[in-house]
């Protein structure tokens, strides 16, 4: 068995093994006419009940976020099997069991709230304990069905941590909590009921329709084909516009998953016909694709998460998150560049693209709902204003051009399809307030605390690393921005802040950092994706999409160091965006092995160390930095590019 194992065979059976554990299940096709009218009509009612509050408001907040659940997970087990081997013409008797339970949990503690929190001063009695039991393990199963097993494992085991407090070792021992208090608090304000219900029932929830009606209505030919026609005849060139597709469609669509199917489909096959391998195709469009968390304005769930918990709006969020995401997508766009001159890939005939500006022409209305977006951010409103205007304007300026224009039928698809993806962030809702609700109860936020501040021996440096280190485990396992941020947040946050990291950095670079669980094999649902899309190995695809994305642990380091997200200091400011393009140039070559010709060994430890000492933040490291690539960047135009100069002309005569 041992020799098994350490085989590529057993290798590879062990990493499908793990995968498979954590696998989400994929939506079933629903054969049946009435179960397709029933999700279509349920979806329906829910983005228009949710869009009116968003505009009018609701009357007790109790009304507002249960029925949030409640929808998501009636949803949940309409459009999502227990298994692949579910059937798709008609519901299981266990569907059938969790609608029920999700529906009288939804409406009890709707009716009952007021008696419970107001009358009894959040006593439970008998019927809140059923209730509660009941949505407990309704939302379990709805996040392993949207996620995987791994987050509602860790849900039992801290549910078990909860109840046998009293046997745990040394810190991690706590007098133990009954379990009629556990599911009493489970199943209050405190814990699946709480703030990341409600942040994603305020924001997150319409934000994703939003971006799926811009790139259904019209958007997608905006932000794909324009970059296409300008870029994709360059050498290199389809990865180049996978990775500026990727950022802009990032803008409006937040989602990594959305945005690889979105673009993927495009740019994928384009990169293939260039001469990129196919596995190379796929992780240049995963690795793109994560941009979109991190791409203002829309940005991801994580970030509305990430307001409510800190309390800094979420305007100034995106504000301070333009500069590194444009940084980014330059590092992304410099690696492209040094592996397609490594390999000599060029691009595609110019004479196969269209006019940019006919394009643009057409299809520029769809930049409205996105600047209404921001104007309304800017002018004071909250996001959920925002959004309740950028909708309906999504339809307006699609009518302006007989190109875009689309019957009613149409837009009712698009609106049940946006529902349908939002099922995957609102499903976990349930599992990451469980999480929220144990770790807080019992203190083991703090215990966690003091544990990274002791390994860390008082060093923040020692401390982001060990956070680095933990998202790349905890990715392995859980292939969810939002939900990492929201486990690393609580437990790991704290501890940055405490050793001097501000909190506006502190939480920017974990969401930075949770980015790779998309990337992070076994589990990496946007590299597998990818490869599914170019017919690639998965584990071949997942490794290299990672190793692509590297520069997402280094970015953050300008954070806390170099105040990249502080606009009080401009010089500051400025000298570390400077530094950190240039680290990224540095980077890029001693990641691929090429820049103005083939890298020695040597010559990529310079340029790692080049790119290692420009963001710390002094004038002397960044100049040693800067001298060391101008050393490279000198030695491959004195002695390496005339060599190779000199081989091909000698194999040409």
């Amino acid at each position: 068995m041992a020799e098994f194992a350490r085989s590529s065979a057993g290798r590879a059976w062990l990493l499908d093994r793990v995968a498979r554990s954590g696998a989400i299940q994929t939506p079933r096709t629903l054969g049946s006419r009435w179960l397709r009218g029933a999700a279509t009509g349920i979806s329906l009612t829910f983005v228009t009940l949710y869009w009116y509050y968003a505009g009018w408001g609701y009357v007790t907040p109790e009304s507002f976020i249960a029925p949030f659940l409640g929808f998501t997970f009636v949803l949940i087990f309409l459009c999502y099997g227990a298994s692949s081997r579910s059937p798709s013409r008609r519901l299981t008797l266990i569907d059938v069991v969790l609608l029920l339970g999700a529906i009288g949990a939804t409406a009890h503690y709707t009716i009952y709230f007021p008696v419970r929190f107001v009358e009894r001063f959040g006593e439970p009695e008998w019927h809140d304990i059923i209730a509660g039991g009941i949505l407990v393990m309704v939302a379990l199963e709805a996040g392993r069905r949207v996620i995987g097993t791994f987050l509602p494992g860790l849900c039992v085991v801290l549910i078990v941590y909860a109840l046998f407090g009293p046997y745990f070792p040394g810190m991690f021992r706590h007098p133990g909590i009954s379990l009629w208090d556990v599911i009493g608090w489970l199943y209050s304000s405190e814990a699946m009921y709480g703030s990341i219900t409600r942040v994603f029932a305020s924001f997150v929830f319409l934000f994703v329709v939003l971006g799926t009606t811009l790139e259904q209505s019209g958007g997608r030919n905006l932000f794909i084909d324009v970059p296409l026609s300008l870029l994709g005849w360059l050498k290199g060139g389809p990865a180049k516009v996978a990775v500026v597709a990727s950022a802009l469609f990032g803008m409006v669509s937040g989602a990594a998953a959305a945005n690889v199917v979105s673009t993927g489909t495009l740019t994928i096959p384009l990169m293939k016909r260039a001469g990129f391998p196919p596995h190379v195709a796929a992780a240049f469009e995963a690795t793109a694709s994560t941009i979109g968390i991190t791409m203002p304005p829309l940005m991801g769930a994580a970030i509305f998460i990430m307001s409510d918990f800190t309390g800094i709006p979420y305007l100034e969020i995106v504000k301070v998150s333009v500069i590194p995401a444009l940084l980014f997508v330059v590092s992304l766009l410099m690696i492209a560049d040094a592996y397609a001159r490594r390999y000599r890939i060029e691009g595609l005939p110019r004479s196969e693209f269209g006019d940019p500006w006919a394009l643009i022409k057409v299809y520029w209305p769809f930049l409205v709902p996105i600047g209404l977006v921001i104007g309304l951010l800017v002018s004071g409103r909250s996001p959920d204003a925002a959004v309740f205007y950028a909708l309906p304007s999504v339809v307006v300026v699609s009518l302006l051009y007989k190109q875009t224009r689309m019957p009613v039928r149409r837009w009712l698809e698009i609106f049940d399809l946006g529902v349908r993806r939002s099922l995957t962030i609102g499903g976990i809702a349930g599992c990451l307030g469980i999480i929220v609700g144990i770790v807080i109860k019992t203190g083991l936020a703090i215990k966690l605390s003091h544990i990274v501040i002791d390994y860390s021996m008082g060093y923040l440096l020692v401390a982001v690393m060990l956070t680095a280190l933990a998202t790349f485990f905890l990715g392995m396992g859980v292939s969810s921005v939002t939900a990492d941020y929201i486990l690393l947040s609580v437990l790991i946050a704290p501890a940055l802040i405490q050793l001097g990291a501000p909190i506006m950095a502190a939480h920017l670079l974990i969401i930075w950092y949770t980015q790779t669980s998309n990337l992070t094999p076994p589990v990496c649902t946007v590299a597998f994706a990818g490869a599914a899309i170019a017919d690639a190995h998965p584990w071949r695809t997942g490794f290299l999409a990672f190793r692509f994305g590297l520069f997402i642990y280094l970015l953050p380091l300008a954070f806390l160091y170099g105040g990249l997200v502080d606009f009080a200091d401009p010089v500051l400011l400025t000298r570390t965006t400077v530094a950190v393009v240039i680290a990224a140039y540095a980077f890029s070559g001693a990641l691929i092995g090429y820049r103005i010709g083939m890298l020695a060994a040597w010559q990529r430890i310079v340029l790692l160390a080049a790119a290692a000492a420009l963001f710390y933040p002094s004038w002397t490291a960044i100049g040693i930095g800067t001298a060391l690539t101008a050393f490279i960047i000198g030695y491959q135009l004195i002695v390496v590019r005339p060599a190779g100069d000199a081989v091909t002309t000698a194999m040409r005569n």
